[in-house]
C-alpha cells in the first residue's frame, strides 16, 4: 500500500529518491519508542505515565537514528554528554519531540524553552550571519541544573522538526513533520507542515483474506413448499374443510399453541 504514495514536494526536496522509505521509518520509529515506553511503564510498577513519558523522549531519537541511517552520506552527531544522538541529512538537522499533555492539536504545539532549543530552531538564521554553530545547552528535553557543555551540530545548517503525538493509552495518533521556528515561550510556529499517513505507512497493515470460497447457504435457499390448491364445493365452508383434512387442523392446532407459548 505504502509503494503507492507520492511524497510531496517538500519531501522529495529534502530527501529526493529516499522520500518514501523516510516516512516508512519515522512511522515505525514511533511505533517502536511507543512499544519500548510502554515496557517501561509496565516494568515501573508505576500507575501514572512517568516512566512512559521519560522513556519515550530517549528512545524516539534512537529509533530515528536506526531507521535513516541507511541516508548515503548521513551524518551523526551527538553533543558532548549528551543523552542521545540525532541525524543530519544534506545539512539538515531531524528533530522530533513528542508533544506535551498541555498541546492538543499541531499548532498549539509548546515545548519547554531552552537555550539548545532556540539555538536549533535557529540554525539558518546563524548560518547567514556567518556565526558559528557550536553551542552551549543542555539534554533536549529536560534541562536540568548542572555543569554546561559545548554541542557540535557539524554541518547542519537547517531543522527539519517531527513532532509525535503519542500516548501510552492512545499510541500513535499522529506525526507532523515540516518546517518551523520556535516562540520565546516555547510555542512552535510552523513555517510549512504536512502529516504522515500512519496506516498508509505501516508495514503490518492488516487485510481481509477470504480463506473459504464456498458460499455458506443461505435460509431461504430451500424450496418453497407448494401448496395443492382446489375448488370447494358448492356451500361448503373453512370449517367444514377441517373437518374433511386432518393436516389442516393440526397446523391450525400448532400454530395456536406456538401463540400461547
Amino acid at each position: 500500500m505504502s509503494d503507492s504514495l507520492t511524497p510531496s514536494e517538500w519531501f522529495n526536496g529534502h530527501f529526493g529518491e529516499h522520500s518514501l522509505s523516510v516516512m516508512k521509518g519515522l512511522v515505525a520509529a514511533g511505533r517502536s519508542a511507543h512499544e519500548r515506553s510502554l515496557e517501561a511503564k509496565a516494568g515501573s510498577g508505576l500507575r501514572t505515565n512517568d516512566a512512559y513519558g521519560a522513556s519515550f523522549w530517549l528512545a524516539l531519537p534512537e529509533e530515528i537514528v536506526a531507521e535513516l541511517a541507511f541516508l548515503p552520506g548521513a551524518e551523526i552527531v551527538r553533543p558532548s554528554r549528551g543523552r542521545y544522538e540525532l541525524i543530519i541529512f544534506e545539512n539538515a538537522l531531524v528533530f522530533p519531540s513528542r508533544i506535551g499533555g498541555d498541546s492538543a492539536a499541531p499548532d498549539t504545539i509548546k515545548l519547554r524553552p531552552s537555550k539548545v532549543r532556540h539555538e536549533m530552531f535557529s540554525l539558518e538564521d546563524r548560518v547567514n550571519l556567518d556565526e558559528t554553530l557550536d553551542f552551549e545547552g543542555l539534554d533536549y528535553e529536560e534541562e536540568a541544573q548542572g555543569p554546561r557543555y559545548v554541542a557540535d551540530f557539524g554541518s547542519a545548517t537547517s531543522l527539519i522538526f517531527i513532532a509525535y503525538d503519542c500516548s501510552a493509552r492512545g499510541g500513535l495518533q499522529h506525526v507532523y513533520i515540516g518546517d518551523a521556528t520556535l516562540q520565546d515561550d516555547g510555542t512552535v510556529f510552523w513555517l510549512y507542515r504536512e502529516e504522515l499517513p500512519l496506516v498508509a505507512l505501516a508495514d503490518d497493515v492488516t487485510t481481509l483474506t477470504l480463506v473459504d470460497e464456498t458460499i455458506a447457504p443461505r435460509f431461504d435457499d430451500s424450496i418453497p413448499p407448494m401448496p395443492a390448491l382446489e375448488l370447494r364445493r358448492a356451500g361448503e365452508t373453512a370449517e367444514d374443510e377441517e373437518r374433511t383434512d386432518p393436516a389442516i387442523k393440526e397446523e391450525k392446532s400448532g400454530t395456536e399453541d406456538d401463540e400461547r407459548e
